[in-house]
């Protein structure tokens, strides 16, 4: 436990020169080498440049100093009243501890540990012999070593149990909306370390810790001086929501199926249309809290993962029930139709005495673009669609046309062609409103 006083810089409300307040901390004990003030009350101060716990204070009287032959070594050169005083801002001070009636030579006392930026004696009655002097041969100050928190505070939730210096362990529990928490340890030594998490942070300071769902252990380590360590635990449960964070959908076939709207976890009700060829649909679900749990229309599905698939028939509505770590739930819902058929059977393209050729493979239903080499202008397009109640929405190089003859499912388009490259575009719009489109690439 060193002695924080040595050497540090010293102030006095008075002073006999040459004996000024410095020559009372510089260790030595000589006639020269004390303060002296003929001024009651006196305060002698010292500064140890930073905040420091301390638990014992030393005043050694002119008393203790008997060599050479100077007729001191009597009660008469002790101080008789005095007492030690703390400050953190050199204006107002609060007494530690105090002395009084005092004969001996030099009084060494211990006391329960302080924290001041200053520390100074206060004599109200000097030496036994003239009580209206005081001269002080050597002011020491301990430094108390500590390991232990003075505070700690959480900015959300509420400790439990209430902090205590020696109570190590707690717990704590805030909201699913709580992503972090702010922790404020303060060490009862200033000159102790602080880790949060193996982080340095400084005492008196909040330190922000990020929380997943679940348990968050947070460790306060408290090291002193002395190499001394305490820790703190704070066991933070953030409680799990029980909102989906991703919701994708795909059908039978593989293709992803849009929801509508699009998906937002704060959107519990969806529609989907799949596709005119496919018969199901799956899910794939993500929770918010990775923990919590998911059942479609009542069986459980995994996180993350596609689920099994649902029959689409007329009237389907999956349900999707999540249940957070908290025993939270929520349900989210997807009206599922199926979409009239947007295909065409066939195109036929015809015109000139060389019939156009078709560059790849003959017209099919779920091939959507073709190129073709043309002689002659203009062709004739013959369109055949799957469902005869489908829209249809024809161009060429931009141009809408208009059918020339229409029965049934067929229609019949002239298509003029520029010299060079054309674009001819099928638009096929269901009675449901699913769109396919057909490109023609025409090299005339």
């Amino acid at each position: 436990m060193g002695n924080i006083a040595l050497n540090k810089p010293m102030t006095a409300n008075h002073t006999i020169l040459p004996y000024v307040a410095s020559r009372a901390v510089d260790g030595n004990l000589s006639p020269s080498s004390r303060w002296l003030s003929d001024q009651i009350p006196a305060t002698l101060m010292v500064d140890p440049q930073a905040k420091y716990l301390v638990n014992r204070w030393v005043v050694k009287h002119p008393s203790i100093i008997t060599s050479p032959n100077n007729g001191w070594d009597n009660s008469n050169y002790a101080n008789i009243d005095y007492k030690l005083q703390g400050s953190n801002d050199n204006a107002n001070w609060s007494d530690i501890d105090s002395v009084t009636d005092n004969s001996v030579a030099s009084t060494d006392r211990t006391f329960a540990s302080v924290a001041y930026r200053y520390y100074r004696v206060y004599v109200s009655k000097g030496l036994r012999g003239n009580t209206q002097t005081t001269s002080i041969a050597e002011f020491e100050l301990y430094q108390a070593y500590s390991n232990l928190l003075s505070g700690l505070t959480v900015s959300a939730g509420t400790l439990a149990p209430a902090f205590n210096p020696t109570v190590f362990t707690y717990t704590d529990t805030v909201g699913p909306d709580v992503v972090s928490i702010n922790i404020t340890p303060t060490a009862k030594d200033p000159q102790a370390v602080i880790k949060i998490n193996n982080v340095v942070s400084p005492s008196g300071q909040p330190k922000s810790v990020a929380l997943s769902y679940g348990v968050n252990n947070i460790v306060v380590n408290v090291t002193a001086g002395d190499g001394t360590q305490n820790n703190y635990t704070i066991a933070v449960t953030r409680q799990g929501n029980a909102d989906l964070k991703t919701l994708v959908a795909q059908d039978n076939l593989g293709a992803n199926v849009p929801l509508n709207p699009t998906f937002d976890k704060g959107v519990t009700a969806y529609t989907a249309k799949i596709d005119y060829d496919a018969s199901a649909i799956a899910y794939i679900p993500t929770t918010d809290d990775p923990q919590a749990t998911i059942k479609l229309d009542g069986t459980s599905t995994p996180n993350g993962s596609l689920s099994g698939a649902t029959v689409v028939g007329t009237g389907i509505t999956s349900s999707l029930e999540v249940t957070s770590t908290s025993g939270n739930k929520k349900t989210y819902t997807v009206a599922v139709s199926k979409n009239s058929s947007a295909y065409l059977t066939s195109v036929g393209l015809t015109g000139g005495k060389t019939p156009p050729s078709w560059n790849n493979n003959p017209f099919a239903r779920k091939t959507f673009s073709y190129n073709v080499t043309a002689y002659a202008t203009p062709l004739t397009a013959t369109v055949k669609k799957e469902d005869a109640a489908a829209t249809l929405y024809v161009t060429c190089n931009g141009t809408v046309l208009n059918p020339t003859s229409s029965s049934g499912d067929t229609s019949v388009y002239s298509v003029p062609l520029n010299a060079g490259s054309n674009s001819l575009v099928i638009q096929v719009t269901s009675t449901t409103g699913d769109i396919k489109t057909y490109t023609f690439s025409i090299t005339k």
